[in-house]
This record gives C-alpha cells, sequence and structure tokens, in this order.
C-alpha cells in the first residue's frame, strides 16, 4: 500500500488542511518518485508534534538576501506531522493561486528546507508537488498529503558544485527531530518555472497534533449553531444559510492541553472557504460579535456512504493536542491561535465569550454560528 495523491482522493474543497492522511494503491506519481526523496509508508499510530505554516509571496529570500516577488496572491497551507521517533513525516499540503509548471534543481520543486525567517537555506525534505484539485473562487487549488519516512532525498548536493557533494537531506545528517528541536529554523516552499526562487515560503511554528481521547475532562462545552447568529463585518445578523443547523460539542482537559471535539451539521451545502487554514472554527467574540478564530478543525464530511454528497449531514471528530494554529495572523504577525496567547484555559473559563462557526463559498461569514455555554 502507498499514499495516494490522485486528485480523485482529495475531497474538493479549498480548506482541507489537517483532514486524515489517507492510504490507497500506487499511482503513477509515487510510482515514479517511489524510494527517490524517502519511503512512503502508512501513517504512523502517534505523532511526536506537528508544524504549520501559512506561506505568502511576500517572504522569498534568495542565498544573496534577494528578496524577489513570489506569486501575486497565491497561498500556500502547509500541514505537517512528526514522528521522530521513526523519522517519518505526514503532509498536506495546500496550493492557492500557485500556477505553472513546478520547477527546482532538486528531484520535486515543494521542499522543507533549513532557515530561519529572512534567509535561504538547504532543502532537507522533498515531497510529491501539490496537483489539481478544482478552481475555487477564480483560484486554481493544488494539494498533496501522504507520509514518507527516512533516509529522505532533494537531489541537491552540497557544496554545491563538488561531484563529492553529500545530499542535503539524510545523508548530511539531518532527521525529522531536528525540526522539532528548532521548528522556527525551518520553512516550507514550492518553486516554479515562473518564480524559480519561490511562489510562496512561509516559516514554520508548532501546531496541533491528533491524540487519543484523555481518560477524563475537565469541562464540556456545547452549542446549537444557527444561521440566525450568523453575523456579516457589517455587523448584520442572521446572514447564515436557511434551513442549516449544526452542534458543536468540546470536551475539554486543561492539565494536557487537549480538546476533543464532535461537529455535525446539517443543511449545510457547497464548497467550504475561509482564510484560515479551516473553515470550521472557535472564535473569541461575544454573541452579535465577530472576533479572531482561536481554534481550527478539520471541515465536516459527508459519509462516505452518503447517497446524495451534496445535501447530506457532514460531521468531523477528534482529539487534538495543542499549540493551537489558525493560519491566520493578528496585527502582530503572530498566528490568532495559541500564539497570540490563547489557551483552552480561558476557553473554559469563559465560554460565553467564544462561538463555533463553519464557513462556506456562498456564506463567507458563515453558514452556522452558535455561542459556547459550559455543559459540565
Amino acid at each position: 500500500m502507498k499514499v495516494a495523491l490522485s486528485s480523485a482522493l482529495i475531497a474538493l474543497s479549498l480548506t482541507l488542511v489537517a483532514a486524515p492522511i489517507e492510504v490507497a494503491e500506487a499511482t503513477p506519481i509515487l510510482d515514479k518518485l517511489a524510494d527517490k526523496i524517502g519511503r512512503f509508508v502508512s501513517k504512523p499510530r502517534s505523532f511526536t508534534s506537528a508544524i504549520y505554516a501559512r506561506a505568502t509571496p511576500d517572504q522569498i529570500v534568495t542565498s544573496t538576501g534577494a528578496r524577489p516577488a513570489g506569486q501575486a496572491n497565491a497561498l500556500g497551507r502547509y500541514n505537517v506531522y512528526l514522528d521522530s521517533k521513526s523519522d517519518t513525516v505526514c503532509w498536506d499540503i495546500l496550493l492557492e493561486g500557485v500556477t505553472g509548471e513546478y520547477m527546482s534543481p532538486a528531484r520535486t520543486a515543494t521542499h522543507i528546507h533549513q532557515a530561519p525567517r529572512g534567509a535561504a537555506g538547504p532543502p532537507r525534505i522533498a515531497f510529491p508537488n501539490p496537483e489539481f484539485v478544482k478552481t475555487l473562487a477564480g483560484k486554481e487549488i493544488r494539494q498533496s498529503k501522504g507520509c514518507m519516512k527516512g533516509p529522505f532525498v532533494t537531489g541537491i548536493k552540497a557544496p554545491a558544485g563538488d561531484p563529492n557533494g553529500v545530499d542535503t537531506g539524510s545523508a548530511s545528517g539531518f532527521r525529522v527531530g531536528d525540526i522539532e528541536a528548532n521548528v522556527a529554523n525551518f520553512f516550507g516552499d514550492a518553486h516554479t518555472k515562473q518564480f524559480p526562487d519561490g511562489a510562496v515560503r512561509g516559516q514554520f511554528i508548532p501546531s496541533e497534533r491528533p491524540v487519543k481521547a484523555p481518560r477524563e475532562f475537565t469541562s464540556v462545552l456545547r452549542t446549537r449553531a444557527s444561521p440566525d447568529q450568523v453575523v456579516n463585518p457589517s455587523g448584520t445578523v442572521g446572514v447564515g444559510q436557511p434551513g442549516a443547523k449544526g452542534t458543536f460539542e468540546f470536551k475539554i482537559n486543561t492539565h494536557h492541553d487537549i480538546l476533543c471535539y464532535r461537529i455535525e451539521v446539517s443543511g449545510v451545502t457547497g464548497d467550504y472557504l475561509s482564510p484560515a487554514k479551516t473553515a470550521t472554527h472557535v472564535h473569541q467574540a461575544a454573541r452579535g460579535a465577530n472576533g479572531p478564530p482561536r481554534l481550527a478543525f478539520p471541515n465536516p464530511q459527508p459519509a462516505w456512504w452518503a447517497w446524495n454528497k451534496k445535501t447530506a449531514k457532514r460531521t468531523s471528530s477528534g482529539c487534538i493536542k495543542g499549540p493551537f494554529t489558525t493560519g491566520l495572523v493578528g496585527a502582530d504577525g503572530s498566528d490568532t491561535g495559541s500564539q497570540s496567547g490563547f489557551s483552552l484555559q480561558q476557553l473554559q473559563d469563559n465560554p460565553s465569550a467564544f462561538f463555533a462557526d463553519t464557513h462556506t463559498e456562498a456564506f463567507s461569514a458563515g453558514a452556522v454560528r452558535g455561542q459556547l455555554e459550559r455543559v459540565k
């Protein structure tokens, strides 16, 4: 069994990051890359950490220190899960508005490089390039997801031009644990023929990872979400999707920074859409007001056996351990999740100051929304 990258196996949604890593039969793309960049494997039972990068065209830096512009209005979302015990990496990379052919002297054009913000550095991991999924909101959407175990090969040797140079992947001494030791010293990017220095680039930060449910919880929060609670940016109330409804339940363990979620929506149709890394969130704001997202969840999806997936009930469930990321940045440049100072303790102590919602292309302010309350 090998990891599938075929667009036929990818849900057609802009905000798919943090979705489960799927495993399927070999594809021509993977056959071509088999053992050339790493060994494709099934998802590990658990991860030792996770990282996230919001990649934009204004972060490109060359080895000479030049700062060429990347592809205008393009965006990359790099969700990467690490298991340093087995030297394994799983990824879910989504590119929005990146067009044209990929191009890189490495074996692929989508990488994790080692260098701090504002500097260039060698690639350490080469990923299969994201493939076309669909066009959404006028932008081309590409995605790559799977799992790979070292040794990793990039196809770039150092020192450059030295016939006896060493590949910058595992042969250089790199291990997945190096990322965990200094997350800020690594970035993700993608190169194209038109933008060889990078179409987008983003520095990694620690992010949430999936975990098993703890034995006990310190609180339980719930809400019944409806379209009449949605508030648009101009302050108009009741602008959600008519007839839609949802229930959100969050079980919190503040001692271990774990949140388990169960989300169910019905009557929500169309593609999910949000500038955050997913379109399903907990925001911080009182009833009737808007505020930044603090948590982002995998978007609810219809059951695989649903007869009409366009109108079927959609669900999402699981448990995640912080730190948490949303993929959006505040005025200070920090992610609006844990990096902004948010904590599960704040959510537990004052749930009415937070609301849950989900956004779609047709209802960008929210299809449904509900203010949270503590029930246990």
